[in-house]
């Protein structure tokens, strides 16, 4: 037999055992693949880490882009806005404004950046301690700034903080919205209601002047007959005097004349003429001070008012109710004259519509009250109508809102009544209703008049 050693090829060099070989050569195999393997592992992580590197990079450019232009969509809404918008910093100030509020405050442009709020509006600090501490995060309110040329400017003011992830304020931002043109139609609408109302009473003061008048006429017309006859027995007189006439026909003059009558209702006809032109001109100087009340603030005699308010109304209720009235011992109350004669003006008129609407057609009673509670004079009106309806107690002051027929209302009595006493006059207005009692207003006005000043 051969050996596998003597079958090797001489040029090999020594004889090797196989099994070694082919260990060593497997060893030397690993040796070889090993650093092949990690190298490619590494490279694979690297390609994946670009890959996600381009991926993240790609993404942030799609973020900027979108943020981009969801900036450049508020910042054209931010001019866009119907409203002045502006932020400010706890300490109340500008950061950032619009254009509405440069035009609203008279401004040229990028000026009010860095300047205090309060250079404008001198009630910010106090506004901006209130916005702070307002756990609600929004408030609003109806505020007064001053523009560039002195001007006043009523304003609906919002604002709400913006905080960090900790809750502290980073600033607060601010829209304000002008009330100019509001607050011009609330005093065109206030004017038209009181000319409607006073336009409704126009035939009933017509009425009320023409009563006396017609019994003024009627006892003109009588006086004047008597005079006549007096006349006649006058002319007898003389020519009795005269001797041109016998005695016996001044006489019988006389009896035929009824002078006796004519002596007694005279002067009676002379005093009802007198009271009835004292009438006329009460009604008319009722009505003079009525509807020519100060609009600016001043002192207001409520008694006075409620009465001259009775007068005119009195053809609106004479038919319908009487009148109760316990004026007590109350001082002037700091207002405004004519937009309070309207409010008790439309509230008696309700009132004898009330009355008017029961079913039974009874004759009611309306009570006038008033009485000093505080710092406050406390005005009463109440009727025995048919009350208010428990499911539209909320809505009489919603303005334009009626339950008379087309024609007879236009909703805006309670409307601005209720506008006049509490935004104008600081005071308050509610009622006590019932179907079997029927209705009482009640108004509260401060004595001492509004805090400030409120624009019409």
């Amino acid at each position: 037999m051969i050996e596998a050693s003597a079958l090797a090829d001489p040029a090999a060099g020594p004889t090797r055992d196989a099994s070694g070989d082919a260990a060593r050569g497997a060893a030397a195999d690993d040796a070889i693949e090993v650093p092949d393997t990690l190298l490619q592992r590494q490279r694979r992580r690297i390609a994946e880490l670009e890959r996600l590197l381009a991926e993240r990079d790609g993404e942030a450019r799609l973020n900027q882009q979108q943020m981009s232009a969801v900036y450049g969509y508020l910042l054209g809404l931010y001019e866009v806005v119907p409203g002045a918008l502006l932020t400010i910093t706890p300490k109340g100030e500008i950061t950032r404004t619009n254009q509405t509020l440069h035009t609203l405050l008279g401004t040229p442009p990028g000026t009010l950046i860095t300047h205090s709020l309060a250079r404008y509006w001198p009630d910010s600090d106090a506004f901006i301690a209130r916005c702070l501490g307002d756990p609600t995060q929004l408030l609003r309110e109806e505020v007064e700034w001053v523009a560039r040329d002195g001007s006043h400017l009523p304003l609906l003011l919002s604002a709400a903080c913006q905080r960090d992830s900790e809750g502290d304020v980073l600033a607060i931002l601010c829209v304000a919205l002008d009330l100019r043109e509001q607050r011009k139609l609330e005093l065109d609408l206030r004017h038209a209601q009181k000319l409607e109302s006073l336009g409704q009473l126009a035939a009933g003061i017509a009425h009320e002047i023409n009563t006396p008048m017609q019994f003024v006429g009627d006892n003109l017309h009588f006086i004047r007959e008597a005079f006549e006859t007096l006349g006649g027995i006058i002319d007898r007189v003389i020519e009795v005097r005269a001797g041109r006439l016998p005695f016996d026909e001044l006489t019988q003059a006389i009896d035929s004349s009824d002078f006796d009558f004519l002596r007694q209702r005279v002067p009676r006809a002379v005093l009802r003429s007198i009271d009835g032109v004292s009438r006329v001109a009460g009604i008319v100087e009722a009505m003079k001070r009525f509807s020519h009340q100060r609009a600016d603030l001043g002192p207001v005699d409520i008694n006075a008012s409620l009465a001259d308010a009775l007068v005119v109304a009195h053809n609106e209720y004479k038919y319908a109710a009487d009148v109760q009235t316990a004026f007590g011992d109350i001082p002037r109350v700091i207002g405004h004259g004519g937009d309070l004669n309207q409010v008790f003006l439309n509230l008696l008129i309700n009132a004898a519509h009330a009355i008017q609407a029961r079913p039974d057609g009874a004759r009611g009673t309306i009570t006038i009250s008033t009485e000093r509670v505080d710092d406050c004079v406390v005005i009463h009106i109440g009727d025995t109508g048919t009350g208010i309806p428990e499911g539209i107690r909320q809505r009489v002051f919603e303005p334009f809102f009626t339950t008379k027929p087309v024609g007879k209302g236009t909703g805006q009595g309670l409307a601005i009544s209720r506008h006049i006493v509490v935004d104008r006059h600081h005071g308050t207005l509610d009622f006590v209703s019932s179907a079997e009692v029927g209705t009482t207003f009640n108004i509260a006005l401060p004595i001492a008049g509004p805090p400030v000043e409120v624009a019409p």
